[in-house]
């Protein structure tokens, strides 16, 4: 056999100062200059702070107009903030975009990132290039990232599958027609080091528009101001690019990254019964894992080739196939903390241990993750009776597969685990023995045929109207499914499943230009999620539950002003879901939410207020409602979990004398309501009673770069300016992640 409230003096102060950035706009329009005039987004390999924070378009073919005419709320986080951020990872980027919020893991539903986007999971709705990435686990490296692209609002016809609240894409750097050379080192506080090498050059004997590019990483550090956490990586990016600014263009594209590091599902807390903030039981700073025993190893591999072909000016075809392979496997130790209900009956009491609360339940997983993808799109302009057309139409094929294993502690180390008493509080390192063997072995597979078309009809320079439909065909497949019940026990076989749904959305959206620099839209959109999109590709479980869908109506508007150097956005929405859940932990599945609803507001400024001065800022207010509750004991009328009604991100940018730049930021998250229990039962009921509320925080961070000469600069980030601490994410049974406290890096940059 074969197995596989009123506002908080921080808030006031934090919009005082985002005010104080708007309201300097009127001054700084008379000191633009009318010939300055910026382009599409050129990232220049040196410090030029006339580089813009403006992106004119999107990546992908499927969107063919200029940001400002696309009809949906999008935040682009470009390179020259990534750079000046010393962004790595997906969190430090999506920090920079409001409304988005980070889950905290659970230690049976899988390590690595999980976000909300608008109130709403974006579970399998990371894409890397337009193709989604099914797999559930940390991109803790961006060496070879571009640009970042959030899309808010339900997707579907865009996207796919999913897509509800919204989708991130990460956007691969690509071979351009130039040659530059630049290499970073950077040193810094929790050990920090980190080595890049970025080489671009133009290639003779392949014919015109030929170029190479090769990206390679280096780092290994910790956390600022927690223990025991570390990640070691290493990458490299090769790819080479033809025919480059000519009719035929091909680029091949291969990454590699091993990423190793241990978990961090932080620190227990105490109490937060009838919304009270929790309280920890040790320092900010103390590990509550086993630094000899948790671990995240990912290694992972990734081939792109990408053809496009213009037949004419009107007619253009472009192909992408895509492999993706990950190996990923992790032991977690997580903190519990205290959740009120039948397991728990008092703050601080686990079985008489006093605050003991280090649990492993299912705390090994290794699990292969692989896809393939083929998307051709086929993009026509034509007039029709005097409307012009620009149709995308297209198809797209994907196959993921999942094999994972699972893991127990064995009987015996399995006791003597939960034998501990609450002196092992102060411990950082397990001195027993902790065996596992594997307890279940999965397998899973599924694939998805799409077909989808994108018309932006115009009818005059004033009036456009966007229309896009997609019908996925959705297959889902548990191959094999093993488990046990004990080291010595036999093997069951737990039989086989499958489920199919055909999927459609569809978006329609009509925008007025009363100028060309300017757009006002209103749209509608909707997107289906299966039961299993995440469940196969992550856990290995499908709920059998009937799809989830959204809707997103939304009325916006988006202005370049200021010579068009600067992008202002505004967008009023309103999304519905109707929502089903499975808890990682039991594997039970709730219908904790009838019909959730979030209505808001997201405000963005974007760009160069002045040709010193670079601002990349966005507030988002939520207002989320449970509209109709499933649970026996929830309440209707009670907000979404980990949805904060206001939050705000600031980073500006100002050219100073002598060849230096100074940039500063601020963020400001509102407190969030976190509904406490094991998802089983009376502990599942979404309550007043039952609600944790995480206090809100501002972080504050800066950054100054001097330039040596034309050939090196040095960068020095301080995070955390004052070192305020605060959780970052916090989990429904009584854990809380501690944000970074401070720290800082410097980084030399040499370009040769």
């Amino acid at each position: 056999m074969s197995r596989q409230s009123a506002h908080p003096p921080r808030l006031e102060f934090t919009l005082g100062m985002a005010v104080a950035t708007l309201s300097s706009m009127t001054y700084a329009a008379d000191q633009v200059p009318n010939t300055l005039q910026l382009g599409s987004t050129v990232i220049d390999a040196t410090q030029d702070n006339a580089a813009p924070y403006q992106t004119e378009k999107l990546s992908s073919s499927k969107f063919t107009e200029a940001l400002r005419d696309t009809p949906q709320s999008i935040s682009v986080v470009p390179q020259r903030v990534l750079q000046e951020q010393n962004a790595q990872d997906l969190k430090d980027v999506l920090r920079n975009v409001p409304g988005i919020t980070f889950n905290s893991g659970e230690g049976g539903g899988g390590v690595g990132d999980s976000i909300n986007i608008r109130g709403f999971s974006a579970d399998g709705n990371i894409y890397r290039d337009g193709v989604r990435d099914p797999a559930k686990y940390t991109h803790a490296e961006l060496f070879n990232t571009e640009q970042v692209e959030v899309l808010k609002g339900s997707s579907g016809s865009g996207w796919g599958v999913g897509a509800i609240g919204g989708a991130v894409n990460l956007v691969t750097k690509s071979p351009e027609l130039k040659n530059s050379d630049t290499l970073d080192v950077g040193v810094g506080t929790a050990n920090y080091k980190r080595s890049t090498l970025d080489i671009n050059h133009t290639l003779d004997g392949l014919g015109d528009g030929a170029a190479f590019r090769v990206n390679v990483v280096g780092y290994k550090g910790g956390e600022n101001g927690r223990d025991w956490v570390q990640r070691e990586r290493n990458g490299f990016a090769p790819s080479l690019s033809l025919g480059l600014g000519t009719d035929t263009r091909f680029t091949i594209a291969y990454e590699y990254l091993h990423d190793n590091g241990n978990t961090d599902y932080g620190i227990p807390t105490v109490d937060g019964q009838y919304g009270g903030s929790p309280h920890r039981l040790g320092s900010w700073s103390s590990y509550w894992g086993w630094r000899n025993l948790d671990k995240e190893n990912n290694e992972s591999h990734r081939l792109n080739l990408r053809f496009a072909h213009d037949f004419n000016d009107n007619v253009t075809f472009d192909n992408q196939l895509t492999y993706f392979h990950l190996d990923h496997d992790y032991f977690v130790t997580t903190p519990g903390g205290t959740y009120y209900g039948a397991n728990s009956p008092a703050p601080g009491v686990q079985v008489n241990k006093g605050v003991y609360r280090r649990n492993i339940n299912t705390p090994l997983r290794n699990q292969t993750n692989a896809t393939w993808s083929d998307q051709s799109n086929l993009t026509w302009r034509f007039d029709t009776f005097g409307i012009g057309h620009t149709l995308v139409t297209g198809i797209e094929y994907s196959k993921q597969t999942l094999q994972s294993d699972t893991g127990k502690l064995t009987a015996a180390d399995a006791a003597q685990m939960g034998n501990l008493t609450s002196a092992s509080n102060d411990w950082s390192k397990y001195p027993y023995s902790a065996d596992s063997y594997i307890s279940s072995e999965i397998g899973a597979e599924q694939t998805d045929a799409a077909f989808y078309a994108l018309d932006t009809l115009k009818f005059d320079e004033q009036w456009e109207l966007h229309l896009a439909a997609r019908q996925d065909h959705y297959d889902s497949r548990i191959t094999s499914s093993y488990s046990r019940s004990s080291q010595t026990a036999a093997w069951v076989d737990n039989g086989t499943s499958s489920a199919s749904e055909k999927l459609t959305s569809v978006h329609t959206a009509l925008v007025y230009k009363p100028v060309e620099e300017g757009s006002i839209y209103l749209s509608y959109a909707n997107a289906r999620q299966p039961s299993s999109l995440t469940a196969v590709a992550q856990t290995g479980t499908s709920t059998g539950d009937s799809t989830q869908r959204g809707k997103t109506i939304e009325l916006g508007t988006k202005w370049d002003v200021l010579n068009e150097n600067l992008s202002l956005t505004a967008a009023l929405y309103e999304t519905k879901r109707n929502l089903t859940y499975t808890d990682d932990d039991t594997g039970a599945t709730l219908n904790v939410g009838g019909e959730q609803r979030v209505r808001g507001l997201e405000l963005g400024v974007v760009g160069n207020i002045t040709d010193k001065w670079s601002v990349y800022a966005g507030y988002a207010y939520q207002n989320s409602k449970t509209l109709k509750a499933a649970t026996d004991g929830s309440e209707d009328g009670i907000g979404i979990a980990n949805t904060p009604k206001h939050t705000i991100s600031l980073w500006n940018t100002w050219k100073l004398p002598g060849d230096n730049t100074f940039s500063y930021g601020v963020r400001y998250v509102d407190t969030v309501d976190i509904y406490t229990g094991t998802g089983t039962g009376a502990d599942s009921v979404t309550s007043a009673q039952y609600k944790t509320t995480v206090p809100d925080y501002v972080v504050h961070d800066l950054a100054f770069t001097h330039a040596i000469n034309k050939d090196i600069d040095v960068r020095l980030n301080v995070t955390n300016l004052f070192d305020k601490r605060y959780f970052t994410q916090y989990n429904s049974r009584g854990y809380g992640l501690p944000g970074d406290g401070r720290g800082a890096t410097v980084t030399a940059e040499y370009r040769f």
